[in-house]
């Protein structure tokens, strides 16, 4: 395993064995309360692609709440449950 570093005002600090995998540390991600990035000896930030990695999901054709109806109507999600409850949504908080 490469030792990692978190960049910090332009200086790199080594990261505990420990806290790497406690918090699963990986080169390439931002560290989890400070934001800053996690680099390896040289500070390259790129995280490597590996093949067994999850294929991420196609977000081109996002569920946006919105269901269009064979006529052309567009419905969003609350609105057809309030139509299948018989009332209508309130707007005041």
């Amino acid at each position: 395993m490469e030792n990692l570093y978190i960049l910090i005002n332009n200086n790199y600090d080594v990261i505990d064995e420990k806290i790497v995998e406690k918090y699963e540390l990986t080169k390439g991600t931002l560290s989890p309360y400070t934001r800053s990035p996690i680099v390896n000896e040289q500070g390259e930030y790129y995280k490597e692609n590996k093949e067994n990695e999850e294929e991420k999901p196609d977000l081109s054709n996002p569920d946006d709440g919105v269901d269009e109806m064979e006529n052309g109507l567009s419905l969003s999600t609350s609105e057809i449950l309030d139509i299948a409850q018989g009332v209508d949504s309130d707007m005041t908080s």
